[in-house]
């Protein structure tokens, strides 16, 4: 017998012969009549109405065709864990010894009844397995962000959102309530923050990027809040959800909407109105030296503590531009007082003071992984989103941390090939990838691993504007993610999930949850070896059961086509065009790769400067593996490094007569990533004494133009070398007339081509 459609998939499932049939339950028997087993018994009969009235009592008349909860704390469970035990007796029992435990198990019953009964009807099917399930979660935080600033949600769908959480048996709700786009909570004392704040002129119209500032005369239309009503009644929605919602207030930096009614706050006193679209570098940011944006942030504070009851304050800490601060008298004497070194320790001071008041209001300060910058506040616990790093960082020094690297965790990415994909933020992080997911770094020690208390899928709303978007740019991404929290990677395969999750999207369509079909793209990726002297090229797809077909003759793949059965020798420069087929039909658009075969194809490439982990394209073969990147910097095909030159030999094996040299590269100023401004090539018998062959400058293309390709070339060289080196110059610095004027740019290459 097999295992029910779960997902998270159970700790443990032990199968029996035989069904159970709900429409037989008679009654709910609740074995200490307490309000954990009378709020979950609510729950089943409120979800088996359509079935037929069932009663709830305290006396078991027999086990036969009841259900049983029962909340023990001396039970052996874990907490948030459960047991359900399906037909024995013929009945079912449900026991735990929290009352979360309780919950969890009845999302459990939910997911193995017919879907009809997610609508209230009253099902065709009215039987589930006979079965024993032990179940606890594998970590303690399992949470899901929305950011409303850029985009305001009303209270219905922030409940749906709950819902959605809740269904997945995910456990906390990080609410983003301000940024730069919008204020949307209530603060009694600052009535400023919701008549000015919140509203911003409309620029729906318009790409997030290019939003036209506010005109003369024109009044802020677009935004909205939350009352403080509204928010108790989204907390009270939650908590019986067993969710725990926590707030998040920018502070210092991404705060320039508040600047729209208090200036006198900010460095430069400067009334801002509400940007309507993109705002970077955000350089607006609270005065750290001016004392009045402490009472400022403490009385706001002091309203938020008494609206969520939840241990943490999520206070940002991300991306505060410093600009201003290193110009500001107050800045600069506050620095000096306090014997701070610089603006990254006046960041840090910010920080632990804020943390200071939270703590004596006995609450617990989150921050992204920029709070670490300066010095990392006492007790504050780190939520990693560039990256793992950060993480590593903070569980090592042991502060408590929380997953959510941009690669696995960003649902506001595209799910499918950013080329063929609606507008979004950027970013490729397909359901596979978020499946893939562990949230504990190997590189920390078992100990250092308990400082991870679990990860998160973030939403941020750039590029959703309504519900139904956000509902589909998070499902079912949100279902893979739950089950790595829950269950833990790589307890099944991403085939077993794949196959578990149709079932699931059935019960989605009966909650009228808009959901992504997921990629239908074919994947073209180079094996990470060679064998039998050759190369390989293998082809996957999100769709484990579907047919992949291919060809090399430079046609369009038809139902006529070879279909894929392994990987793919690669030769000689061939052109792969794949795609997926279902019922016969090609599903999906045709993924093509060029695969450019030379000398250095699947040769050993030595980094002198390392490629920065968030853009590694396939790893150290990635320069060498015959596929060139596409116009999309995150496509997977492209290595960056920030600030730092391009530096590699590649090892050709032996000492061979060399012609030409050429290496790609991206450029993409809205992106800051700038074409290097010099490329040179030297050659070498030993792999120690090397002679310059050529070097070739480069200049940036039009300014703020489209992303581009551009290729650098060494032509006629006719020289012979065993060790080819490649440098590239990074431009390090943004130039003046760019947006990011002073940060750092990124240097993007994606083949070094011999031949």
């Amino acid at each position: 017998m097999s295992d029910p459609n779960l997902i998270p998939m159970p700790s443990s499932i032990k199968n029996f012969p035989g069904e159970f049939d709900i429409q037989l339950i008679s009654s709910i028997v609740l074995k200490n009549n307490s309000k954990g087993e009378k709020n979950c018994a609510k729950l089943f009969q409120g979800y088996l109405k359509p079935i037929g009235h069932i009663s709830i009592c305290s006396i078991k008349e027999g086990q036969e065709n009841q259900l049983h909860i029962e909340l023990e704390t001396s039970y052996q469970i874990d907490n948030e864990g459960y047991s359900l035990v399906i037909g024995k007796n013929d009945a079912i029992y449900l026991r735990a010894s929290t009352a979360s435990g309780l919950f969890y198990g009845f999302q459990t019953f939910r997911q193995m009844c017919d879907p009809s009964l997610e609508k209230r009807k009253k099902p065709e099917i009215t039987t589930i397995p006979n079965c024993e399930i032990k179940d606890a979660p594998r970590f303690a935080y399992r949470g899901m962000h929305l950011d409303v600033s850029r985009h305001f949600f009303d209270v219905g769908f922030i409940k749906t959102y709950i819902d959605m959480i809740a269904f997945h048996k995910m456990n906390v709700f990080h609410w983003h309530l301000t940024d730069d786009n919008g204020w949307r909570i209530e603060i009694k004392k600052y009535p400023g923050l919701t008549d000015k704040s919140a509203w911003r002129v409309d620029r729906r119209h318009d790409p997030w990027k290019e939003g036209s500032p506010i005109k003369p005369n024109e009044s802020p239309t677009y935004g909205g809040f939350y009352t403080q009503d509204e928010i108790k009644e989204v907390e009270q929605y939650a908590s019986e959800r067993n969710i725990t919602v926590i707030p998040e207030i920018e502070m210092p930096g991404h705060t320039s909407e508040v600047f729209a009614a208090y200036p006198e706050l900010s460095c430069n006193k400067n009334i801002i109105p509400v940007n309507p679209g993109s705002y970077w570098p955000n350089v607006d940011i609270f005065c750290a030296g001016n004392d009045d944006v402490f009472t400022f942030l403490e009385n706001i504070l002091g309203e938020i503590i008494e609206l969520f009851p939840g241990d943490y304050i999520h206070i940002g800490g991300d991306e505060a531009e410093k600009t201003y601060w290193k110009t500001c008298p107050l800045c600069q004497k506050r620095i000096n007082e306090e014997g701070l070194k610089d603006e990254h320790e006046l960041q840090s001071w910010f920080i632990k003071r804020i943390e200071k008041f939270i703590i004596k209001n006995n609450k617990k300060l989150i921050g992204w992984d920029e709070i670490l910058e300066g010095g990392l506040a006492p007790s504050a616990t780190v939520m990693s989103w560039r990256g793992v790093h950060g993480g590593i960082e903070s569980a090592r020094a042991g502060h408590d941390v929380i997953m959510c690297p941009t690669s696995h965790c960003y649902f506001d990415h595209h799910q499918a090939a950013p080329e063929f994909s609606s507008d979004a933020f950027g970013g490729y992080t397909t359901l596979k990838k978020v499946y893939s997911f562990d949230p504990i770094p190997e590189e920390l020690s078992k100990n250092q691993s308990n400082y991870i208390l679990g990860g998160q899928g973030n939403l941020w709303t750039e590029y959703v504007q309504t519900p139904d978007l956000a509902q589909y740019r998070v499902l079912p991404r949100m279902a893979a993610l739950s089950e790595v929290l829950w269950t833990g990677s790589g307890s099944y395969t991403f085939e077993n999930f794949y196959y578990r999750l149709i079932e699931i999207e059935k019960r989605f369509d009966q909650l009228d949850w808009a959901y992504a079909p997921g990629s239908f793209t074919v994947s073209i990726q180079p094996e990470f070896k060679s064998r039998d002297k050759g190369f390989y090229i293998n082809l996957t797809s999100e769709k484990p059961d579907k047919t992949i077909r291919f060809t090399t003759n430079g046609k369009d793949p038809t139902i006529d086509s070879t279909a894929f059965s392994g990987p793919i020798m690669i030769n000689q420069t061939t052109t792969i065009k794949a795609a997926l087929f279902i019922n016969e039909e090609q599903a999906g658009l045709i993924s093509e790769k060029t695969i450019f075969a030379h000398k250095a194809m699947g040769k050993k490439v030595k980094y002198n400067n390392m490629y920065k982990k968030r853009y590694a394209g396939t790893g150290a073969i990635t320069l060498v593996d015959g596929i060139t990147g596409t116009k999309v910097y995150n496509d997977g095909f492209w290595q960056g490094w920030e600030k730092n030159d391009l530096d590699v030999i590649i090892d050709l094996e032996k000492v061979d007569q060399l012609n030409k040299v050429s290496i790609g590269f991206l450029e993409s100023h809205d992106s800051w990533i700038f074409l290097p401004t010099e490329v040179s090539f030297s050659f070498s018998n030993d792999g120690i004494s090397f002679e310059l062959g050529q070097k070739i400058n480069v200049k940036n293309g039009k300014k703020n133009g489209e992303p581009n390709r551009y290729l650098v070339e060494a032509l006629g060289l006719k020289t012979q070398a065993r060790y080819v080196k490649v440098k590239a110059k990074n431009q390090r610095i943004c130039p003046e007339w760019h947006v990011g004027a002073g940060e750092k740019t990124w240097l993007f290459c994606d083949e070094i081509v011999i031949e």
